[in-house]
């Protein structure tokens, strides 16, 4: 099933985390991006790389691959990846390195447009673990 996307419409909506304005507008809202952005500020910056990468994981790796794996943990530059099985893992042992090209184009895309990363972040290994 797709993920349920909820929109609200308000005028002069405002959203405030430590006393920062983080959106301000006049416009359709997607919720589950005001609660990512809301979110920021109450997660440790590792969390929340793994919150908004579980979040648009199949976006990231596509449905097949997506859909049956999902990134558990981002620490020290090394995404810890749940797979649902061990053939799975070994396969995609092969392809770390395609795996981390799309992981770090997704960032850089964040990041280029300031969406939900303000500093630089990269993926520079991959760990598979079986769920």
């Amino acid at each position: 099933m797709k993920d349920l996307e909820i929109f609200i419409i308000i005028e002069n909506f405002y959203i405030i985390s430590n006393n920062n304005i983080i959106m301000n507008t006049n416009q359709q809202l997607n919720l589950k991006n005001i609660l990512l952005k809301a979110l920021k500020s109450k997660l440790n910056y590792s969390d929340y790389i793994t919150l908004i990468l579980y979040e648009n994981w199949e976006t990231i790796c596509g449905a097949e691959i997506g859909g049956k794996t999902k990134p558990k943990a981002f620490n020290k530059d090394i995404l810890t990846i749940s797979v649902d099985n061990p053939v799975l893992s070994f396969e995609l042992g092969f392809n770390k390195e395609g795996l981390i090209n799309k992981v770090n184009n997704y960032l850089f895309s964040l990041e280029k447009e300031k969406t939900f990363i303000e500093k630089h972040i990269a993926v520079k290994a991959i760990k598979f673990i079986n769920s």
